[in-house]
């Protein structure tokens, strides 16, 4: 009996343990967010302004900090990830971030993906190359890069007028034309492919009018003639073409507009350091120079909320629906 009565002891121990100790996931709150912790979230119109779900969106959020990889992020799961990420930062392991530890974190992994951004940008500009060399010579010919622009002009100038203003409609293209039967031809192909992240590394395009406009619009009357159009894209080619041959070979044409991309990088990095400096001042409730993780999550209750759509206690595909329904219904307002 002496023996025994030890044993009960320790038992009787662990089961108060297990009653009394919570979980994790008890802690955290398996259902997500407590209604008082939504609502204080939903008030709080600190940093980014809230944006629909897109599948975008979601698959970065799920990339980030799915660690079950089953497409569905729990509260649990988010807040686990963003305290890894805290303790991974507080480099001197006091409990807390200061602004060095947060904005050092946050540059390493903006080179990083700047860095692969480019690599993008330039596997795309070679591709660019490629098709605008008609005769696969390896050089581009002013004919070559001229057609291309009569193409493009011809493709905004709607009316015809010889001017591209607003009131040229919006150009249908070709792909948005198929779009819904390729889609639907690719649905069960790419039900597990990840979206893609939008690269970080803005360049204006003729793909859109306001990249139109900021390439080719000279004397900023938001009017571009054709004579402006050739003479901008003219520029262009000849600052390009460094031994003045008159054509233009891959390492040229490259060049310049790696000269670009990096202007480009540069303003990005900046604005984007800057804004890092600005949300740690923000997170940092009490002005005291030092962030908890508290005061982390104080965005992170702000951003789970935003993205729990239909509110019930996860992030998944589904919010995405009602993410777009809510922004029809504010479209009509």
């Amino acid at each position: 009996m002496k023996k025994l009565l030890p044993i009960a002891i320790a038992l009787a121990s662990l089961s108060a343990c297990s009653q009394t100790t919570p979980t994790v996931e008890q802690n955290l709150g398996s259902k997500g967010l407590s209604q008082a912790e939504r609502s204080k979230a939903a008030k709080d119109d600190r940093g980014h302004r809230p944006m629909p779900m897109t599948e975008e969106r979601l698959a970065r959020i799920l990339e980030d900090h799915d660690a079950s990889k089953d497409g569905v992020l729990s509260w649990t799961e988010y807040n686990h990830s963003r305290r890894t990420f805290f303790d991974g930062v507080d480099s001197n392991k006091n409990g807390t971030l200061d602004t060095e530890e947060y904005v050092y974190e946050y540059e390493g992994r903006l080179d990083d993906r700047i860095e692969k951004d480019r690599k993008g940008q330039v596997k795309q500009t070679i591709v660019r190359f490629k098709a605008l060399d008609k005769n696969d010579d390896q050089l581009m010919t002013w004919a070559e890069y001229e057609a291309s622009g009569e193409r493009t002009f011809a493709r905004w100038d709607r009316n015809k007028d010889g001017v591209i203003d607003d009131k040229d409609p919006k150009p249908e293209h070709k792909w948005k034309q198929k779009k819904g039967k390729r889609l639907a031809q690719s649905d069960e192909k790419n039900a597990n492919k990840k979206a893609p992240r939008r690269s970080m590394i803005r360049m204006p395009t003729t793909h859109s009018k306001k990249g139109m406009f900021s390439l080719y619009d000279a004397n900023e009357d938001s009017k571009i003639t054709k004579g402006e159009f050739v003479n901008e894209r003219r520029s262009l080619f000849h600052l390009a073409d460094q031994d003045k041959s008159g054509d233009l070979a891959l390492n040229e044409y490259l060049g310049e507009y790696e000269d670009r991309v990096d202007a480009a990088i540069a303003k990005t990095r900046r604005a984007a350091i800057k804004q890092t400096y600005i949300r740690f001042d923000v997170l940092d409730d009490n002005k005291d120079k030092r962030m908890t993780f508290d005061e982390l999550q104080i965005s992170g209750k702000r951003i789970f909320n935003r993205w729990d759509k239909n509110q019930d206690g996860v992030i998944s595909s589904e919010d995405i629906a009602v993410g777009q329904k809510v922004a029809v219904q504010s479209d009509r307002y």
